[in-house]
């Protein structure tokens, strides 16, 4: 049972990535910038979609916040990005490995996303700088500061550096919470995609999962004006575990 349920999500998702890359190759070709509202549209249909095929049930609480936002959200999966992207319009900031992975790369820099060389000096300035121009267009940006994704139980601390993009266009900062759970209402143990595990490990776990329970919650937004990017940083990552924490 649980390998023919894997066989099943794991063709349904395969079909679901080449819809993916013929929606942005005729949208490519038809000139469609990722901010025209019906390429952001599709995106979001496509996201949410990936949740659906996995077996996950999404249990939404508050409102993202309005256009050229930072969203600020805990990490624990691959799964966080189909997740939040497909409640409302994203721009993502990832690892600048992601660009050379097969396909999804390819669809990752087709639909705008910011990409971080992490462990370079001017890594983290550089994405600053590219999240601060798209939150100036109205763009929503998310990012995840811990830099890591973690076990679903705890957290790290939140780096700063990334918070300096509001500070500098003066936008709204929102902390997300994020948890998965068993069926039983457990904190799910399978989900967490952490190393040494590769991606298609943890997906290969993930598949055989009846359901998952996933909450997500969208707290209060900050005045980026409120406090330095190191209060701010520190704030909202104090906002996600006091939410975690009640779950």
């Amino acid at each position: 049972m649980i390998l023919l349920r894997r066989l099943f999500r794991f063709l349904n998702l395969a079909l679901h990535v080449l819809v993916g890359v013929l929606i942005t190759a005729i949208l490519a070709a038809l000139q469609r910038h990722f901010t025209d509202p019906s390429y952001q549209r599709l995106k979001r249909w496509w996201l949410a979609r990936i949740i659906r095929i996995v077996g996950g049930q999404v249990m939404t609480y508050g409102e993202p916040a309005s256009a050229g936002s930072l969203l600020a959200a805990n990490h624990v999966s691959w799964l966080d990005i189909p997740l939040l992207g497909g409640q409302t319009e994203l721009t993502f900031l990832s690892k600048s490995e992601v660009q050379t992975w097969p396909v999804l790369g390819w669809l990752a820099a087709k639909s705008g996303t910011l990409f971080i060389e992490r462990g370079k000096r001017d890594g983290a300035k550089g994405a600053s700088e590219g999240i601060a121009k798209r939150l100036e267009q109205q763009e929503r940006v998310l990012i995840f500061p811990e830099g890591t994704t973690t076990d679903n139980k705890t957290m790290l601390p939140f780096h700063a550096r990334l918070f300096a993009a509001a500070v500098t266009v003066d936008a709204l900062i929102q902390p997300v919470a994020i948890h998965y759970l068993t069926i039983q209402g457990q904190t799910h143990p399978i989900v967490p995609y952490l190393t040494p595990q590769t991606l298609m490990q943890n997906l290969w776990a993930v598949l055989a999962e009846p359901k998952i329970l996933i909450e997500v919650h969208f707290l209060p937004s900050i005045d980026s004006h409120a406090a330095p990017r190191k209060a701010l940083a520190a704030y909202s990552e104090q906002q996600v575990r006091s939410a975690l924490t009640k779950l």
